[in-house]
């Protein structure tokens, strides 16, 4: 009878054991990755993270304590209260892991519904503007290619999150603006000139209401030159690198794109433009990291 408790509770606890450590690596993975999306923002200190590690350590010290316990113990040691600690041990350990996946699965949905939202705002933005539908997402992506080729240096002066939250929402102001300016096929007034430049304004507004107040900054900034003559005459110094990024990648989009006043330039005049402004209108650094991206990369991405 001891001899069939003993392997019943070993077994048990061993068992408990292997839940657990991967229970916890599982659970390091989520803190890693979640740290590296979420602290970005500033959301939690690095201490509660090192507060996180090493309580996870400190469950699984005790669980391969009380494991080896088990394993070492004699035979004729083991009871009926030994029988219920390793059921509590491995029950446990199910809960623990339960609880992860639980939270795992929660953050999957979560993000999922995030990035339905995005897009929907996203489609509700270019709805109104029937020439700069999908520029957003155009923009977004060719953002995503210059932040992979910057130096290394550069790169970690940046929060790529928040980057590309940045460049997906950029036009969100341009709800804010009537359809029959953005459509109007005439030259614009001035004081329509004036209107439309304000989306900038506006969406950092509405992203200042939100929890994406964090790129509101970058927003507002997208449409300022270098050499501070842009919509609301920011200084270089002052403007976002963030916002200089998104100004690269608005600018190639919208010069691979039919408008109303012209036809889409191709890639060659696009890129000569581009490389033009450079220094007045453009970062000249960014338009140096933009131009060496090999053609093939800018034109297997997809302009609706």
């Amino acid at each position: 009878m001891n001899t069939l408790l003993k392997y019943t509770c070993v077994t048990l606890v061993t068992s408990g054991g292997a839940i657990m450590l991967y229970s916890i690596t599982t659970f390091f993975k989520s803190l890693v990755s979640f740290k590296i999306q979420a602290n970005e923002q500033k959301i939690f200190a690095d201490w509660i993270y090192t507060a996180s590690m090493l309580l996870m350590l400190f469950f699984f010290v005790c669980y391969a304590a009380v494991d080896v316990m088990f394993l070492i113990a004699g035979a004729d040691t083991f009871t009926m209260t030994n029988l219920i600690v390793a059921l509590v041990f491995v029950f446990g350990a199910v809960f623990v892991d339960t609880m992860i996946t639980m939270l795992k699965r929660m953050s999957v949905t979560i993000s999922k519904k995030t990035g339905e939202i995005i897009a929907t705002l996203v489609n509700a933005i270019e709805a109104k503007d029937r020439y700069t539908r999908g520029h957003s997402v155009h923009v977004a992506d060719v953002t995503k290619l210059i932040y992979d080729h910057l130096p290394d240096g550069a790169k970690k002066k940046i929060s790529r999150a928040i980057l590309m939250d940045a460049a997906i929402l950029h036009d969100i102001g341009k709800i804010g603006i009537p359809d029959s300016v953005l459509n109007k096929i005439d030259q614009l007034t001035p004081e329509e000139r004036s209107l439309i430049e304000q989306h900038a304004m506006l969406g950092k507004k509405i992203l200042e209401q939100t929890s994406y107040q964090s790129i509101g900054e970058i927003v507002y900034c997208h449409h300022e030159r270098i050499d501070g003559k842009g919509y609301f005459n920011i200084p270089a110094d002052k403007i976002p690198v963030e916002s200089k990024i998104i100004a690269v990648a608005d600018t190639f989009s919208a010069l691979c794109t039919d408008r109303i006043y012209r036809p889409r330039k191709s890639y060659e005049d696009a890129m000569q433009i581009i490389q033009e402004v450079a220094g007045t209108q453009l970062d000249a650094e960014i338009v140096k990291v933009f131009c060496a991206i090999p053609k093939k990369e800018l034109e297997e991405i997809d302009i609706v």
